[in-house]
């Protein structure tokens, strides 16, 4: 019984020796008829060096100095400037696309705005008041608007007005 599988194995060993040299045959003649077509490889890209030159500029990691920040105003000409001895409000910090307009309170004869700030904030703001980073003042308050002028540096010492809006927006 122990010698049945062995026998039955070495049976089946024997028969799958055989002659390959049809198999050979057709490999070799398959190898020389077909020459397989590589396209050429594409030139590279001429080199060009940079050096950078990082340590002539400020690092992004440091904050600027106090002078590159600080508002320039020439106020010996005789032209439209803001108003730098006003103390800024607390929405002259944001920029008016990150302030939206959700709604507004009336009493009597006297209209407020309701602001939204992007962290989400609400704010009642009415004619006078400042926002914005350009000393925005709102002019107008209407049931779906806020009106405001800006006042925007015009690069020669000078001041320009600009008029924006906010518009009421839903959630």
């Amino acid at each position: 019984m122990k010698l049945l599988p062995l026998l039955v194995f070495s049976f089946f060993l024997v028969g799958c020796v055989g002659d390959r040299s049809d198999l050979e045959l057709f490999v070799t003649t398959t190898k020389a008829q077909h020459v397989a077509h590589i396209p050429p490889l594409k030139v590279p890209p001429k080199f060009e060096h940079f050096e950078y030159q990082a340590d002539l500029m400020r690092s992004p990691f440091v904050p600027p100095s106090r002078e590159l920040t600080e508002e320039i105003i020439d106020t010996t000409k005789d032209c439209l400037q803001p108003d730098l001895k006003r103390r800024k409000g607390r929405l002259e910090t944001y920029a008016l696309d990150n302030l939206k307009m959700r709604g507004t309170l009336s009493e009597v004869e006297s209209i407020w705005a309701l602001v939204e700030t992007n962290d989400g904030s609400v704010y009642r703001l009415g004619i006078g008041e400042y926002l914005g980073l350009y000393h925005g003042r709102i002019a107008k308050v209407t049931p779906q608007t806020v009106e405001i002028i800006e006042l925007i540096p015009d690069g020669s010492g000078c001041w320009t007005e600009r008029l924006s809006n906010i518009e009421l927006t839903g959630k």
